[in-house]
């Protein structure tokens, strides 16, 4: 598997929800390299509270009728910061 190498964490996620979309939906050969990187992203955003996952993996365009837009908003930077965090500390994020 090739060094894992983004630009930020939105690249990031873009990557995994391709790939998680791809080993779902079963249209797409998905390969060897495909499925060790997907573990290898697995393994970071695990790293990930609950809640941080579900916030950076929801609809950015869904709407949370608890909470206020600002509030959503900044429960949405932190985790994108926390992502962001971890990526740099793995060495994937330049």
């Amino acid at each position: 598997m090739k060094q894992l190498a983004y630009s930020s964490g939105a690249a990031f996620l873009a990557h995994y929800w391709a790939l998680t979309n791809a080993r779902a939906g079963g249209l797409v050969a998905f390969s060897t390299e495909d499925r060790e990187t997907l573990d290898v992203m697995c393994q970071l955003v695990k790293a990930l509270t609950s809640e941080e996952r579900t916030i950076l993996l929801a609809d950015p365009a869904g709407d949370d009728s608890e909470a206020k837009p600002g509030a959503i908003r900044r429960r949405r930077e932190r985790a994108q910061l926390k992502l962001r965090r971890l990526l740099l500390a793995a060495g994937i994020v330049h």
